[in-house]
């Protein structure tokens, strides 16, 4: 493995790459919506629900484009009751299939109407999620050495309760990372994209396994405490890096001839 400073160098020189590169406004407005977003204190069940629905639409190969449209359309929501989370506890997904299937199609699999509901129930079950996640004191920013640490004992420890609890489809590292980033906290979802260039820079020597995903997060989280950035904002660079399709809109067509080897 290469040095740590080499290494945020590497990183240093990607970011001024693809700077050179950025269509504007498009690529300032999500670095700011990245850099404003914070951990809300009035989160509630239904908000929460909302938003590990949302994430559920997006997984398990989904188009993130189409996906995009059928969320922005409001039929999800409208499916889902608004995510009112007393009303969706008492939803039959077959029910929902037969009525809403042919207008939210584009998130891939029905399978993902049971997820939602019997997440519901297990939210609706075990109290709420909100004390159950602030209760874990996950730091809401991680400004030091001593954050970055906090964060991984809170993390562990929510991880456990979820999984205790058997609340579906958030009891994995990347999904429930991928939460946590989506509300707010100073993480990264370690995804596909994420790893492979994770790997190039020698962070990690292998794309897979739970080590290397919590590795790869945690060593993004002490080169942003070292040059004083969000986490997101670098998952938003390595995103651009590897070549994530949604992604590819914030740069020139021209950074993929220097980014061929990432396709």
């Amino acid at each position: 493995m290469i040095e740590t400073a080499k290494i945020f160098d590497n990183i240093d020189e990607i970011i001024d790459r693809i700077d050179n590169f950025k269509i504007e406004p498009i690529f300032t407005e999500e670095k700011n919506r990245r850099l404003n977003k914070n951990v809300s204190l009035l989160l509630d069940d239904n908000k929460i629900l909302k938003t590990l629905s949302y994430l559920i639409a997006f997984s398990q190969d989904a188009n993130s484009e189409v996906v995009e449209r059928v969320l922005k359309s409001g039929k999800f929501d409208n499916a889902f009751q608004n995510f009112d989370i007393n009303k969706v506890v008492k939803l039959n997904p077959c029910v929902i299939a037969d009525n809403h299937w042919k207008s939210i199609r584009g998130i891939r699999q029905q399978a993902k109407l049971f997820h939602i509901v019997m997440l519901a129930r297990k939210m609706k079950k075990n109290g709420s999620f909100a004390k159950i996640l602030f209760k874990t004191d996950i730091p809401k920013r991680i400004k030091n050495k001593t954050d970055v640490d906090k964060f991984w004992v809170g993390f562990n420890t929510l991880l456990r309760v979820l999984k205790e609890k058997k609340i579906p489809f958030f009891q994995s590292t990347t999904s429930l990372l991928h939460f946590l980033l989506h509300i707010g906290y100073d993480c990264v979802k370690p995804d596909l994209i994420v790893m492979r260039v994770a790997k190039e820079l020698k962070i990690v020597e292998n794309e897979t396994g739970d080590r290397n995903l919590r590795k790869t997060v945690r060593f993004i989280q002490e080169y942003s405490v070292k040059r004083k950035v969000r986490p997101s904002i670098i998952d938003f660079y390595f995103l651009i890096y590897g070549g994530q399709r949604d992604a590819r809109k914030f740069v020139k067509p021209d950074f993929k001839k220097i980014n061929d080897d990432n396709e």
